[in-house]
């Protein structure tokens, strides 16, 4: 049996979930906990590590692949045209990390070269090139272009998003 990637619509994790599991189909939703506001109070709230995905386990029998494909909420499963599966040792490492006490979020994927967008802090929108990462100080150097010129600003890791 195989793990893959399902992509769901907005906020229909658990839903799906729920309804996979009802259907006999073993699923893996990891959830986190992060601060969040109700009226005017903070409270801390669950959210699923990856917005609108959750883990779905699978065998070769094309009857279990029917009841998870007309499933309610589930949009797809991801794959390149085809679904593919997930090592089971990534999905170890997600439980491994889960279950350890460092806090936990979700970064977005981002590759030296591609373009970003600054989210939040005094260069919030500015848009620009990652020129690189470092490691040691989880810091990315962003390029913005002005005026032909390039202005090199270094920012943390969830300062920023792809573009």
């Amino acid at each position: 049996m195989s793990w893959y990637a399902g992509y769901t619509k907005c906020n229909h994790e658990r839903i799906v979930k729920k309804i996979l599991q009802e259907k006999g189909i073993n699923t893996f939703l990891p959830e986190i906990i992060v601060p969040g506001r109700r009226k005017n109070r903070r409270i801390l709230v669950k959210r699923p590590l990856f917005r609108n995905y959750l883990f779905v386990q699978l065998d070769k029998l094309q009857e279990n692949w029917m009841k998870v494909f007309r499933t309610p909420g589930l949009a797809r499963i991801c794959g390149n045209g085809r679904p593919m599966p997930i090592p089971d040792e990534d999905i170890d490492s997600i439980r491994i990390f889960l279950k350890s006490d460092r806090n936990i979020f979700p970064l977005p994927y981002l590759q030296v070269g591609s373009r970003v967008q600054v989210t939040s802090g005094p260069l919030t929108g500015a848009i620009g090139i990652l020129v690189r990462e470092d490691q040691r100080k989880r810091r990315l150097s962003v390029s913005l272009e002005l005026m032909g010129q390039s202005v090199v600003v270094s920012l943390f890791d969830d300062e920023v998003k792809p573009f």
